[in-house]
């Protein structure tokens, strides 16, 4: 009679096993704490343990073990598992842009060349971009990154900017990786005397990210207002150049080449 019950509660349990959170396991190695909500075909809707959030990803990405686990979760929710729907017919249009879980994480670094006791000051700077693609499968192949650095005057600390930099760079990421971009070292020059001031000062920074079609995937800038006006900053020729505070080229302005050095 034991036996029975333990067999009757094994049957139980089961069901609610597959309902649990499980770290699945793509080809490439990555690994995510999910449970399946739905399955379509051959794509499976996971939510996320982390943040609870939905995901959805092909299964032929994952392990062959975790693809007899849904092989088993389909057969227990069939009300939850449907054949991929027909993709609507599209007459000379293209696909939108999917979202991309692109992450960055910019650090700046400063270091003093000048005399630590006088008003002549030399500061060297660069940026750092640490570019975290968060995606379980999708890879991001063949995207374009584009880095502007930023001066003013310290004659004119709220008029026009400086293009300092214009930097571009290839952006490929496997899934749940990494890469870093570090900026080429510039120097600026200036007073810290308010009786002679003179020179150039940091403004800040631009970062864009494109995909191989060009759409925009990520837009980071310090200070923040800077990411409003990403259509001037990609239409901008090669530094240095002058732009009034929306990006605006203002050409007949000339760079104070003086104060700045690579």
């Amino acid at each position: 009679m034991r036996s029975v019950r333990l067999l009757f509660l094994s049957f139980l349990i089961a069901p609610m096993a597959l309902a649990d959170p499980r770290v699945f396991v793509s080809l490439a190695g990555s690994l995510l704490e999910a449970e399946i909500t739905a399955v379509s075909g051959d794509n499976v809707t996971l939510k996320r343990a982390s943040d609870q959030q939905p995901l959805v990803v092909n299964r032929k990405t994952l392990c062959k073990e975790d693809n007899a686990y849904i092989a088993s979760w389909v057969a227990q929710h069939p009300d939850q598992a449907t054949a991929p729907a027909p993709a609507p017919a599209t007459v000379g249009t293209s696909a939108p842009a999917q979202k991309y879980r692109l992450v960055c994480q910019t650090l700046p670094a400063k270091s003093n060349r000048g005399p630590p006791d006088s008003d002549h000051r030399v500061f060297e700077y660069t940026y750092n971009f640490n570019l975290s693609n968060q995606e379980v499968s999708r890879d991001l192949q063949n995207a374009r990154g584009l880095a502007l650095t930023l001066g003013k005057s310290v004659l004119e600390p709220n008029g026009d900017l400086i293009v300092l930099q214009k930097e571009e760079f290839d952006v490929n990421i496997r899934p749940q990786s990494k890469m870093v971009h570090t900026t080429q070292p510039m120097r600026l020059t200036y007073s810290q005397d308010p009786d002679s001031p003179y020179g150039v000062k940091s403004y800040g920074y631009v970062l864009i990210i494109r995909d191989a079609a060009g759409n925009i995937l990520l837009v980071e800038a310090s200070p923040d207002a800077s990411a409003k006006f990403t259509k001037e900053i990609l239409a901008l020729p090669d530094a240095p150049c002058m732009v009034d505070r929306e990006f605006k080229l203002k050409s007949k302005t000339e760079v104070p080449l003086g104060y700045i050095s690579f």
